[in-house]
């Protein structure tokens, strides 16, 4: 178990190592009679049959079914005095109830709710897809230790897998527990699964021989977002590489362009909803997942240096607009690719997915 070395204590900082069969009895006995809480201040009433320690011993982190349990406010304590009631913002438990509840479940055929409703799932786009996904690649050291994924989801694509193959070890961290009780199914033991906090990441400095987060820094508060991808750069080891695929949204001058005519359908259709919605005597809109896209610019104010590359030019609502078979719709996308691979920088900042790359 020599990767406990490069965990930490989220609340203070410390190392933390694995409980001691002496101190489970002693904590589970401590259950039974009510004195044990969460880091939050609520009750904890579960049997807990391994876990970690902080170093000074003030705060336990529950392992339950090869997942770790790495977010300060399910940290349990055995005093009130111990307890922090840091509890975690309403955007990120949007994001954490959508993925628990419905993100990562699949359909009938076999589809994770994320894809169905965010991707572009048809025949028609599926190489096109597989190449981009292929192309984080050629920005990643192929072997080392630790890669870590963050977000890492439920890695609903079997291309994701491909970016830890060299590894020892990948580390997938998320704040979904059934994103990564899926990712348990598929790599086992390979599969280091942290449940934690992107903004404040429970991993030393220096360890991670390479780093990935895909389509996930978007739906962190936009105050935090920097901050989560400093958090990546810290962990990140020297000699390391990272990747962090981003959304302009309407940053991108190329699909503000492109997709003009159907945001201005989407207008009238949202201001129409909100007529019916004052009408029916409904006050807010049902919010189903947090997003928010930054610019480049903001993002070269406030990061380490990083180069920008293409992951994908295009959004899933122009791939869905412009893009089908019998209009000569592979040939596009075969030509698209052809232009990102050959200009892969200006792709990056006028398309809609840049990567963003980093070197330590």
């Amino acid at each position: 178990m020599d990767w406990i070395d490069i965990l930490k204590c989220p609340i203070t900082g410390n190392s933390v190592r694995m409980l001691t069969e002496p101190e489970l009895a002693d904590l589970n006995s401590k259950i039974a009679l009510g004195t044990v809480f969460q880091a939050d201040g609520q009750l904890f009433g579960e049997t807990v049959q391994k876990g970690l320690i902080s170093a000074e011993g003030a705060y336990i982190y529950p392992i339950i079914n090869g997942i770790i349990l790495l977010l300060k406010d399910l940290a349990i304590v055995d005093s009130q005095e111990k307890v922090i009631r840091d509890t975690m913002s309403a955007d990120k438990k949007l994001v954490q109830d959508f993925y628990n509840k419905r993100g990562w479940h699949t359909d009938a055929a076999g589809n994770y709710e994320d894809a169905v409703i965010f991707e572009d799932l048809r025949e028609v786009s599926k190489d096109y897809l597989k190449k981009c996904h292929d192309r984080v690649s050629q920005y990643l050291n192929p072997t080392g230790d630790y890669m870590l994924d963050a977000a890492s989801g439920a890695l609903q694509y079997d291309d994701y897998l491909q970016y830890s193959t060299g590894y020892r070890y990948r580390v997938c961290v998320d704040l979904s527990f059934q994103a990564l009780s899926e990712v348990k199914k598929k790599l086992g033991d390979k599969a280091l699964c942290v449940l934690c906090d992107m903004t404040n990441m429970p991993f030393k400095d220096n360890v991670m021989n390479g780093f990935i987060s895909l389509n996930t820094i978007y739906h962190i508060p936009k105050e935090e977002q920097a901050k989560a991808i400093r958090e990546l750069f810290r962990v990140l080891a020297i000699n390391g590489k990272g990747v962090v695929v981003y959304e302009w949204y309407k940053h991108s001058v190329w699909m503000n362009f492109w997709l003009l005519p159907f945001r201005g359908v989407l207008y009238t259709k949202n201001r129409i909803a909100d007529v019916f919605r004052k009408i029916s005597g409904s006050t807010s809109q049902h919010k189903m997942l947090y997003f928010h896209a930054h610019s480049y610019q903001y993002f070269k104010e406030h990061l380490p240096p990083f180069k920008v590359r293409v992951w994908r030019s295009v959004s899933v609502p122009f791939m869905k607009g412009y893009i089908h078979s019998w209009l000569f719709g592979k040939q596009i996308l075969n030509w698209l690719y052809d232009k990102e691979e050959k200009e892969p920088e200006k792709c990056g900042l006028k398309g809609e997915y840049p990567l963003l790359v980093f070197e330590k």
